[in-house]
């Protein structure tokens, strides 16, 4: 049995259900341990053993007791079930160290999948940074498969390229959508966003605030997290603004697909956002939509070189000047750049990365375990 570790619910983790996906593909029997930070209703199903303390994403240090809760609740699930663990894949640091340390105890393969880096994403420095970084580091060289989700972050670890153990695997929808038309323009722009809810970073205060003093903007947002109580705020003030809670994968898409643009801000007061390989700049690609990002990150550069969308400063004038020179030509034109290169790089993406690739490294470990 594959065990699948992550301190977040599976049910909004579009990532870890294509993992899901490629072992049920392949027959590996798997469960998922994660955490359900908030009492969220969502599941996928009765292999699922959750950790349930109530807490907060993105509060750092505030979480101290509750991470160090986690990873006790960790040791124990993963000692209880050691005659049937085959391997295991762990998200990030939060849960890889302790992943780590029973694979070594126990002579199980282990898979590190780093998202995101961890220093990074909570603006950790000084020594503590750097004591994360260099066992963030030490476990990626010396998991049996370390997976990326981009070329970009071999530099950003200090990972040389070429690690044998190492697989770029990006962040690309393993569901297949049909391209549709764009929604007519009846003086209103659609704009829409999904994913989590998260405050300062991500531009969504201020998609908000400029939403609610223009008539040219319908502004859609879909998903859970720190600012759920503000984005229901908003939309309860202002009729062109519309919240429509968390959604699992496949309605997220739908939604998106009903919009003339997708939002993914991602501001770099988090520096991991340099370095951004999120699902959404797949997704805009598969449902031919522009995507609207940040100048000076990856999806920025990427959607600047491949003309599939708009990057623009951080801030509520960046958003205004966009909306006030947006055309429907523009809006068009990037919506048929987005598919095009869907069709041409991504199509194909899932079965020869996660089901070929990936899959075939994950049967190869769990097939050598003594318990596979």
């Amino acid at each position: 049995m594959l065990v699948f570790i992550r301190s977040y619910l599976s049910a909004y983790d579009a990532r870890m259900g294509k993992h899901f996906r490629v072992m049920g593909r392949l027959g590996i029997p798997f469960r998922f341990i994660g955490w359900d930070r908030d009492g969220r209703p969502l599941r996928t199903g009765a292999h699922e053993i959750l950790y349930e303390r109530a807490s907060r994403l993105g509060a750092r240090w505030h979480n101290a007791f509750a991470i160090i809760g986690w990873n006790l609740f960790l040791a124990r699930t993963l000692f209880r079930l050691r005659r049937e663990i085959a391997a295991v894949h762990a998200v990030d640091l939060d849960t890889a160290a302790a992943a780590f340390l029973f694979c070594r105890l126990f002579g199980k393969p282990l898979i590190f999948d780093v998202y995101d880096k961890y220093t990074a994403v909570r603006s950790i420095d000084g020594p503590a940074g750097w004591l994360l970084d260099a066992l963030e580091r030490y476990i990626a060289r010396r998991a049996d498969l370390t997976l990326l989700a981009s070329e970009d972050r071999f530099g950003q670890m200090d990972l040389p390229k070429g690690l044998p153990n190492v697989l770029v695997l990006e962040n690309v929808p393993g569901n297949q959508v049909s391209a549709t038309a764009l929604p007519k323009f009846d003086g209103r722009w659609r704009v829409g966003y999904f994913g989590v809810l998260e405050p300062i970073h991500r531009g969504l205060e201020d998609l908000m605030r400029v939403a609610s003093r223009r008539s040219d903007v319908e502004l859609h947002l879909a998903g859970y997290g720190g600012l759920e109580a503000m984005v229901a705020d908003f939309a309860a003030k202002h009729e062109n603004i519309h919240y429509h809670g968390p959604k699992g994968s496949d309605a997220g898409l739908e939604l998106m697909a009903e919009m003339h643009a997708i939002a993914g801000l991602y501001y770099l007061s988090v520096p991991n956002h340099a370095f951004a390989a999120p699902n959404k700049y797949y997704e805009h690609l598969m449902i031919g939509r522009g995507l609207l990002t940040t100048a000076g990150t990856s999806p920025g550069r990427r959607v600047e070189q491949h003309g599939t969308g708009w990057a623009i400063g951080e801030g509520a004038d960046a958003l205004d000047a966009w909306l006030d020179g947006l055309r429907p030509e523009a809006v068009e034109t990037a919506g048929r750049a987005a598919r095009a290169l869907w069709e041409e790089r991504y199509k194909d993406y899932f079965e020869e990365r996660y089901v070929s690739v990936y899959g075939s490294r994950v049967a190869e470990l769990v097939k050598a375990s003594p318990n596979g």
